[in-house]
């Protein structure tokens, strides 16, 4: 691509304005001239590209003699361009100057961020490198918008059934309920919705965890007095009268135990580095032992964002009784919605998608929604997990006992029109499955 083609392409894209390292750093781009007439406006077109596309990860990765472009869109990574390896390196190392970062470091992880203004919406960029071999490295920018919150379930989409269930978990003010999740899967956040299902009229919560910024509402912040303890802090949330106690992530077992120790007292909300609630499960029984596992854990929840149908441009059809029947669904089911189909490519006039709907850019899928998955410590649960806690066999009684997991709530946005069965297929099919299947993409970059 030209030059003046290359300027073309963006002269309808506004630019990004940098404001700044995050994280009280400094960066001084005078003492780099070199490096910002180089890499500046290559890496201000790239971010501008990829927010315009709603892109919430932009990667920068090493590839066969060039550096490769991703974007990644509501969970999607599309390919965005590549570029010769010495301009990918000096545009990695642009961004890294920009984030209050050493842009010489190739051998050392590093990770900073970068305050952000585009289209009068204020970002943070969260930037960390990753070294993959001596010299060559892998860039990531996640994107943050700060005013966009999903710790509340309102904000979240957590459907009400589920609040009024957490709601009625936490009202004896007793036992232990977890959050747990892949990487960057929202742990966190959900942790802090079910905070929020707490009656916060009636039951006084108390917060030990490092929030990052976020706040909870209702919530008495508590801060443990040097030379206490854990218990010793426990035991004065419970002079005042706490009912919930919410807790950093739970990595040290110690910890773990000490909670398990007052969870006959006061309840506990935190999340666990565990994939599914199986795992979780798990990780517990060989912190504390399968009778305390069962007599404390009330539930744990995971998620899983799916893609939304885009609202401007999917399309509605009435599904077939034998399809109803075979899917589980409610057989008074009347409509369901399905993404346009392409347009037919033998009729040069056929409208395309991306004419269809500007908004979604023809993928069109345009934001994600959360899918929720539920283990609760019935009492059938509890037999299972005293006898073996077989994985199989706890999988087995959730399934028994018709308990929430990812798949069936999936099922629960196809019926409210939010997503499509192809998106539900697509998101829990196999990787060998999804792999190979052609994917609608924006524009790429070059």
């Amino acid at each position: 691509m030209g030059q003046g083609e290359e300027e073309e392409e963006f002269e309808d894209v506004e630019q990004v304005l940098f404001q700044g390292p995050m994280f009280g750093r400094e960066t001084n781009l005078k003492q780099n001239p070199r490096l910002v007439k180089a890499a500046l406006v290559p890496v201000k077109r790239m971010i501008s590209d990829g927010l315009s596309r709603r892109a919430h990860t932009i990667l920068l990765e090493p590839g066969p003699g060039k550096i490769i472009l991703r974007f990644v869109v509501d969970g999607i990574p599309y390919p965005a361009g590549a570029m010769p390896p010495q301009r990918g390196v000096a545009m990695i190392q642009m961004i890294k100057l920009l984030s209050g970062l050493n842009p010489e470091e190739r051998e050392a992880a590093q990770q900073g961020g970068i305050n952000a203004t585009f289209e009068d919406v204020k970002y943070e960029l969260l930037v960390d490198s990753t070294p993959l071999k001596p010299g060559v490295e892998r860039l990531r920018i996640r994107v943050n918008n700060p005013k966009i919150s999903y710790i509340k379930p309102s904000e979240a989409g957590m459907p009400s059934d589920l609040v009024a269930k957490f709601r009625t978990l936490t009202e004896d003010g007793k036992g232990i309920i977890l959050a747990c999740g892949p990487p960057e899967s929202g742990v966190t956040s959900l942790s802090m919705c079910v905070v929020h299902c707490v009656d916060p009229y009636i039951y006084s919560v108390f917060n030990m965890a490092d929030l990052g910024g976020k706040e909870l509402t209702n919530v008495t912040d508590f801060t443990p007095e040097e030379g206490h303890d854990l218990e010793l802090s426990f035991d004065r949330m419970l002079r005042r009268e706490a009912d919930i106690i919410y807790m950093n992530p739970l990595t040290d077992p110690a910890v773990v135990q000490t909670m398990f120790a007052f969870a006959n007292r006061v309840g506990f909300i935190a999340e666990v580095p565990a994939r599914t609630p199986v795992d979780a499960i798990k990780m517990l029984i060989e912190w504390v032992g399968k009778d305390q596992v069962a007599t404390h854990v009330r539930a744990i929840v995971t998620q899983k964002l799916i893609r939304r149908l885009c609202d401007d441009c999917k399309q509605a059809f009435r599904p077939n009784p034998q399809l109803l029947q075979r899917l589980g669904l409610p057989p008074e089911t009347s409509v369901l919605y399905r993404a346009p189909a392409p347009p037919d490519p033998e009729d040069p006039e056929a409208t395309s998608i991306e004419e269809l709907c500007a908004d979604c850019d023809g993928v069109p899928f345009h934001g994600r929604a959360p899918v929720y998955e539920v283990l609760e410590m019935t009492e059938g649960m509890k037999e299972v997990i005293l006898a073996d806690a077989d994985p199989e066999a706890i999988r087995k009684q959730m399934n028994d006992e018709g308990m929430r997991t990812l798949q069936k709530d999936a099922l629960r946005l196809v019926v409210e029109g939010k997503t499509a069965l192809e998106e539900v297929q697509r998101t829990f099919a196999s990787p060998q499955a999804r792999k190979g299947k052609a994917r609608p993409r924006p524009r790429p970059q070059e």
